[in-house]
Order: structure tokens, then C-alpha cells, then sequence
């Protein structure tokens, strides 16, 4: 990835941050749910964030959460070429933060077709936690993003393989978030 900041897209036209939510309800959620290798999970919202840049004209926004049982923690990153708003456009993004380089395509960067990325980490234990990198696969759909009260909903799945064997290691299902409330910076 050519950024810290965010991800970037390609052919990214949209200058409107986000749509309101269809939600009659402007109660917020705390936690989010996920199937993780097959085991419905509840995850605790420990921040939601969105990071706007204006000199790189991008924003990011991050959304993570520990499972109730404290023994996994998921982080879900997107990316957008526009500082403008302060939502994310609603919309499906690509999870996938090694797309395959294509070398009969020397002047094209693969990473612009990236959107977004899980971060996926277990427990070692009094508050540490082991993070691996991961080859991924999956989409995260936003359904709904209110800027006026900074809340996102929105559904995901994915696949983490081993970047050596490209064994499944993880397996992310059915993922749903709603009315997750975030904080908007800069």
C-alpha cells in the first residue's frame, strides 16, 4: 500500500459522504456480530473511527471490536479517495490488501483496486495480542452512513489464508453492524 492514511480507489467521482440512514431509530450499537470459523461471535465496539486528510485527499475509517469472551479482536479498515464529508460512501468495497500484481501490466498498481483490509488478532493474554498478516479476500458492504449523527451500518465477510500456504486461517461470515457510532477527525 502507497498510503498510511488510506486506501486508495480508482475512478472515485462521488463528493457526497454519505446517505441517511432509513433507520426510523437513531439508537446507536455498541457491539457488532460476526460467524468466526463457524462460531457465531459478538463483538464490544472499542472505537470507530473516520481519519480525513485533505492534502491527500482521502479518508479512512476504522471500526474495531473484542469479542465478548475477550479472545479475539477484529479490525475493519476502508478507504476513500475524497477528505470530503464526514461519512463513507455508501456503497460494497473490496477487502484485499495484496491484490496479485499482474507483470503484463507494468504501468497499472493493482493496490488502487484495494478498499479496505481486516486486521484479525487472538489474546496472548493481560491485555496482549498476536496479530499475523494475512492474504484476504472479502467485501464489506455500507447500507447506510449518517453523517449528521456519525452512525454506520453495514455487513461483511472474508477470507484470511496464510500468505505461504494460502491455507484458510480465518474465516469471516455473516458479519453485521448497525447504527455503529463513530467519531470524526479532522
Amino acid at each position: 500500500m502507497k498510503k498510511i492514511l488510506s486506501i486508495p480507489l480508482i475512478g472515485l467521482l462521488c463528493f457526497t459522504a454519505c446517505k441517511k440512514s432509513d433507520s426510523s431509530s437513531n439508537k446507536t450499537s455498541s457491539t457488532f456480530t460476526a460467524t468466526v470459523n463457524g462460531k457465531a461471535t459478538t463483538f464490544n465496539i472499542i472505537s470507530a473511527t473516520l481519519l480525513r486528510s485533505q492534502g491527500a485527499n482521502e479518508k479512512r475509517m476504522d471500526i474495531a471490536g473484542t469479542s465478548t469472551d475477550n479472545s479475539k479482536r477484529l479490525i475493519i479498515t476502508l478507504g476513500i479517495e475524497t477528505y470530503l464529508g464526514t461519512g463513507m460512501t455508501v456503497k460494497s468495497y473490496v477487502l484485499n490488501p495484496f491484490p496479485v500484481d499482474d507483470p503484463s501490466t507494468p504501468n497499472i498498481d493493482e493496490s488502487l483496486t484495494t478498499q479496505g483490509f481486516t486486521t484479525y488478532s487472538t489474546s496472548l493474554g493481560n491485555g496482549s495480542w498476536f496479530t499475523d498478516v494475512y492474504n484476504e479476500l472479502g467485501s464489506f458492504a455500507v447500507t447506510a452512513c449518517d453523517s449528521a449523527h456519525t452512525t454506520i451500518t453495514g455487513t461483511f465477510q472474508t477470507t484470511l489464508k496464510d500468505l505461504n500456504t494460502d491455507t484458510t486461517v480465518v474465516s469471516i461470515k455473516d458479519g453485521k453492524l448497525s447504527n455503529v457510532k463513530y467519531t470524526a477527525m479532522n
